[in-house]
């Protein structure tokens, strides 16, 4: 603050210009001298490219729009200069997405959003409870009349009576992370046949898929049913035809059976726990092993041999609550336990931390809002990650001796607006992946390549891929209404096509990629990526796929019933009366009548049709007669002259 009497010193406002600097020196130095020299301008540098503290005011802004730089690090000589295909476009299109699956389950709700919808509804009126208290100064009223009475009112009683009543105190995300993680869509391959194993509310299916046509078997080749209200939130299945589900509090395993002229499921095992699973997963290099977490960070090793569990206490200093973790095989020695703070590697031998990464604040952009939703693990050292706003790529490698740790090595903005909590990846070229991001939300998908060799060189010369994010079937129903197709009024499909995701995964097939995504309720639909050059050969009939699909969604009809009748005679009595002396007719427009002069006098000045004439002054009877019998005679006429 100024002391009075005094003016404030005003700023020197300094000039920045390309004289002040030198542009041929490595970006270091120009930073360190644009620091000492314009501290403005280094300023205004630094408040772009520095992290963001997202508060309550600013959090509901897009964001997730805003790109990140990727991680790839320069040397210390590097110049500043970007060559032309520094940012490298997807050369790939995609087709709109098409329904593959017969529609079921009409009449049923997103069990998904269920969860958000009870929790906001619960905070809502929580909030409300809240405010009361305070307004009417509830906490004055308690008193304490003896050991055994206490006056209490009313208003706290249902507070706490409420706050018993929560849905899940474990919960308070904006999307349902106990669906996450492998999802509920696979693609296996029994007797060199390919089939899709997914789920939906309590039911496992096995259906068979052909990759030729991109179809799906009307009805299943086998079922298995966890029982009524047992909601399965992921699906796994291993190379030995073991099928693990974990629902919120059970884990079934299962055995696909192949007989000569069937296939079946058997059940195995059934494990129950208090507290909610999290994650399972199978040991990709021990194929008799199942990793089970818990939400308090338990870990159970189960060996399918012998079928019986090991427990080991993960450690962590994170809450329970929003404590969405899984166990992934990393390496042959080691397994990754992924929380939504850290990357823990674990010795299995000795079941100890071998090296713990929980810098991910350092190398995202926005600090608040970025946490591990989802991991995906790969053959080889390299671990992916993706967090609210990222995709990163990890290298797993540690040495103690040679002080290697695990790190982040690069890093993509997917751009999407919810968490992405699905990631698969196929085979690209040599040495890359093709990577798939889908969250909950029915729009939100991106592919992304990776090319394993451009991360190992050691040159400012790299490439950076832009995600590419294919149109969503709500792009296809646009398109479609804008044809007039979709367009039942009693039967709408777009509170159908927004259920939330539960499963996504991509294949490879010829030179394309299919992207198979399943929601909730069961609807599978296909992506299909194709390089440029086959735009021309590519049929899009995605429109009429959807309307014929659509055809079948009908709702149940709801008769309307009156529940109450609203008394509105103190508002009729308030209504104004038209006065008496008002004349309503004095405002209409008087018609205009015909002067019978001028029209003669037109046909005498001017040269118009005489037959017109006739219209005027003939009778009634006779104009209707003779101008029809005219027109006779003129169609006539033309006839003739025609041949």
């Amino acid at each position: 603050m100024a002391t009075p009497g005094k003016m404030k010193k005003k700023k020197k406002q300094v000039e920045f210009t390309a004289d002040n600097i030198d542009n041929t020196a490595p970006v270091k130095k120009i930073l360190e001298d644009l620091r000492n020299k314009n501290v403005q301008a280094y300023n205004f540098f630094n408040y772009n490219i520095r992290q963001r503290l997202s508060t309550k005011k600013t959090l509901p802004n897009f964001h997730f729009i805003v790109p990140g730089h990727p991680l790839n690090a320069f040397s210390d000589d590097w110049d500043g200069q970007l060559f032309t295909n520094y940012f490298e476009q997807f050369p790939y299109k995609s087709s709109n997405p098409k329904i593959l699956t017969t529609l079921k389950h009409s009449n049923k709700t997103d069990p998904v959003t269920e969860l958000i919808k009870a929790k906001n509804d619960w905070q809502r009126q929580w909030r409300y409870l809240k405010y009361s208290t305070t307004l009417n100064n509830m906490l004055s009223k308690y008193e304490t009349l003896n050991d055994d009475v206490v006056h209490c009112p009313k208003h706290l009683i249902e507070m706490a009576k409420h706050w018993d009543s929560d849905p899940d105190p474990h919960f308070d995300s904006s999307y349902n992370w106990y669906y996450a993680g492998h999802g509920n869509l696979q693609l296996i391959s029994i007797q060199w046949n390919d089939y899709l194993l997914h789920s939906e509310f309590s039911k496992l299916s096995l259906s068979e898929y052909n990759k030729n046509d991109r179809s799906i078997s009307e009805s299943p080749v086998a079922t298995f049913d966890c029982g009524d209200g047992i909601n399965i939130l992921e699906t796994i299945c291993s190379s030995q035809n073991l099928v693990a589900l974990r629902t919120k509090y059970k884990v079934f395993i299962l055995r696909i059976v192949t007989d000569t002229d069937e296939i079946k499921f058997e059940e195995i095992k059934r494990a129950q726990s208090e507290i909610q699973y999290t994650g399972i997963s199978f040991d990709g290099y021990h194929k008799n092993i199942l990793y089970v977490t818990t939400l308090d960070n338990k870990l159970t090793i189960v060996n399918l041999d012998r079928m019986k569990g090991r427990s080991v206490k993960l450690k962590s200093n994170v809450s329970p609550k929003n404590n969405w973790n899984t166990v992934l095989s990393s390496e042959r020695g080691f397994y990754t336990h992924v929380s939504t703070k850290y990357v823990t590697l674990y010795d299995k031998r000795a079941n100890g931390i071998v090296h713990q990464w929980g810098d991910l604040r350092d190398v995202t952009d926005e600090l608040l809002c970025n946490d591990v939703t989802s991991a995906l693990p790969t053959e080889t050292p390299y671990f992916y990650i993706g967090t609210n706003h990222h995709l990163f790529v990890m290298d797993m490698r540690y040495s103690h001796t040679q002080n290697q740790k695990a790190r982040p090595i690069n890093r993509w903005t997917h751009g999407m607006q919810c968490p992405p909590t699905y990631l698969s990846k196929c085979i690209f070229g040599y040495n890359k992946d093709l990577l798939c991001l889908s969250s909950q939300w029915c729009e939100d998908m991106c592919v992304v390549p990776n090319d394993y060799d451009g991360m190992a060189k050691e040159s400012d010369i790299i490439n950076v891929t832009i995600p590419f994010r294919p149109p969503s079937i709500i792009n296809t129903l646009k398109k479609a209404r804008q044809k007039l197709l979709c367009h039942d009024l009693y039967n709408p499909i777009d509170a159908r096509l927004h259920t939330a995701i539960t499963g996504s995964l991509i294949t490879e097939f010829d030179e394309k990629f299919d992207v198979l995504m399943q929601n909730s309720l069961g609807d599978i639909s296909c992506h299909t990526i194709f390089p440029n050059h086959f735009d021309i050969f590519m049929e899009d009939d995605s429109c009429e796929s959807l309307n014929e699909w659509s055809k079948s969604y009908k709702l149940d009809k709801k008769d309307f019933v009156v529940t109450s009748i609203v008394d509105i005679s103190d508002v009729w009595k308030s209504l104004k009366k038209v006065p008496d002396g008002y004349k309503i007719l004095d405002n209409r427009r008087e018609k205009s009548k015909c002067n019978e002069e001028e029209i003669f006098e037109t046909f005498e000045n001017e040269d118009l049709d005489e037959g017109l004439l006739e219209l005027w002054t003939n009778k009634l009877e006779e104009t209707v007669d003779q101008s029809s019998f005219a027109l006779n005679l003129h169609f006539s006429d033309s006839d003739e002259d025609g041949k």
